[in-house]
């Protein structure tokens, strides 16, 4: 039921967005990550890992920051059985920022994420990896995300419009 009013809330948003000006195809993204998530365990015990998959829709704002990109990215995300037939899955929403790194490579970037489950593992979370731009159509990201129950390393690809 929350998974269901959080998307209906998205939609509603960029509902009103479209009504104040046009949704531009070339500011959206789909994406897919890989995932390595880990629950340490509190009390010094083992700790207990499992494998998964996230996909993901994003739309591009405009800013007035050079070399920064800002997004917000809504996404599934759904992980291995970590004990008993126990998975973790939920939709999550993310405020995504992305500072391109000339300096280093042109194609390279950082990246800052902050955002919210609303699955499995709800609450906030926080998170912080970097970009590569392969091309104008395909970016690949590595990135490290603390979540209330979990620790997620992902790798993923972008594909732009």
């Amino acid at each position: 039921m929350k998974a269901l009013l959080t998307a209906a809330a998205v939609a509603a948003a960029f509902q009103v967005q479209a009504e104040g000006s046009q949704i531009e195809l070339n500011r959206l993204h789909i994406g897919g990550n890989l995932t390595h998530n880990v629950i340490d365990s509190p009390f010094g015990g083992s700790s207990l890992d499992a494998n998964g998959v996230s996909v993901f829709a994003g739309y591009a704002f405009e800013n007035d920051i050079p070399q920064v990109n800002t997004y917000a990215e809504l996404g599934y995300s759904q992980t291995d059985d970590f004990f008993a037939n126990n998975d973790i899955r939920g939709i999550w929403a993310a405020a995504v920022a992305e500072k391109a790194l000339p300096e280093v490579d042109p194609r390279l970037s950082a990246l800052a994420r902050f955002g919210i489950d609303f699955g499995d593992d709800d609450g906030m979370f926080i998170g912080a990896g970097a970009g590569f731009r392969a091309s104008d159509a395909l970016s690949l990201r590595a990135e490290f995300i603390n979540k209330d129950a979990s620790t997620v390393y992902q790798l993923g690809a972008v594909f732009h419009f």
